[in-house]
């Protein structure tokens, strides 16, 4: 199940059971029982009717209002953010932020569960602002992440995925070099044959595979003139990797190794996006050849690409009729029309394609 539909029946959970009491007490059916929120994907506006729901709803009494109207407004923030309606999922966070202030935690962990639900804000509203490029402001939103998670007092430092978006933020802001500081330090503690969690949370930061993060730190090494040392971060994970699987356990596992998630090839393909970078096509070619074999056996997403960039190496070679076959060979896969997770860190920490 994609997370955004988690997210999407967590919320309806919330607004169906304020809804039932509504429909308990008038004895009859609304405009919005049975209807499904932002499915089957997030679109402009999906969430608009839940929007103007909670606006005409009365102020929250008690504890158990304020949580639910707290957190509908967190959660329909994403789904905002999810179908790109950004000054609407700014303007949710900012609703939310508001009624957290009003809101009076109690109990034993009521420190904890402020902490919490301030964290997930401030996640939400810093993706928010690497997304539509404020940089500054998305740093500003991080130091309040880490001085919440310094109070909570986690030993282990911040977060992987916070440190990447740190970084995003830096990059954006012209300052490359502090953020490499950050990147190289985490590249230290990346655990490339270790195991996926078998389950994340439905909120805040989700566990961040750490070949993906790889996978990023090299493209920065790349754009930062470090070509070497990318070609030799992604051959050190590719070799990490097909170790790992060499020796994982014949029975499977909850989660499954990080070695095994994502694009087989990918990392083959961005040491061969390097070296076509760098004009060095005899060494891009097997690399292309053997993510081709890869591509065709699994019908992998990357094919076209692949396909496209064997066909500028025989362009360029003069041969011209393997390269017209190939691009007709990429131009025939139907194009995978599909929802697409959006990435705050993309246009500063993005990947190689």
């Amino acid at each position: 199940m994609k997370k955004w539909i988690v997210y999407s029946l967590v919320l309806l959970l919330a607004f169906d059971r304020a809804q039932a009491a509504d429909n308990t007490k008038n004895n009859q059916k609304t405009q919005f029982d049975d209807s499904p929120v932002c499915e089957p994907v997030p679109v402009s506006k999906c969430w608009k009717r839940l929007a103007d729901y909670l606006e005409k709803a009365k102020p929250p009494q008690n504890e158990r209002e304020f949580g639910e109207q707290l957190f509908s407004y967190i959660m329909m923030a994403k789904l905002a953010y999810w179908a790109r309606d950004f000054s609407d999922a700014k303007k949710f966070n900012l609703l939310a932020v508001d009624l957290s202030k009003k809101r009076k935690f109690t109990g034993r962990d009521a420190d904890m569960s402020a902490s919490i639900v301030g964290i997930m804000i401030n996640i939400n509203l810093a993706n928010l602002a690497l997304s539509t490029r404020e940089y500054a402001e998305a740093l500003g939103y991080l130091d309040q992440y880490s001085s919440i998670w310094g109070k909570l007092g986690k030993p282990e430092g911040e977060p992987d995925e916070l440190v990447l978006m740190r970084c995003a933020a830096l990059i954006g802001l012209q300052r490359a070099s502090e953020a490499e500081v950050l990147l190289e330090q985490l590249l230290k503690k990346l655990n490339f044959s270790g195991r996926a969690p078998w389950e994340a949370n439905p909120i805040g930061l989700e566990p961040v595979n750490p070949y993906e993060s790889g996978r990023r730190i090299a493209a920065h090494f790349m754009r930062e003139g470090k070509h070497e040392k990318a070609l030799v971060l992604l051959q050190s994970m590719e070799q990490k990797r097909a170790q790992t699987i060499s020796q994982m356990p014949k029975e499977p596992v909850a989660g499954g190794y990080w070695a095994t998630h994502g694009e087989p090839t990918a990392l083959l393909d961005d040491q061969a996006a390097i070296y076509l970078k760098l004009g060095r096509d005899a060494e891009a070619e097997p690399l292309l050849r053997a993510s081709l074999l890869v591509q065709e056996k699994k019908a992998g997403k990357r094919l076209p690409l692949v396909l496209t960039r064997l066909a500028e190496l025989s362009q360029r070679k003069g041969q011209i009729a393997e390269a017209d076959a190939l691009m007709l060979r990429a131009k025939a896969i139907p194009k995978q029309e599909q929802w697409e997770k959006i990435d705050p860190l993309a246009q500063t920490l993005g990947y190689l394609d």
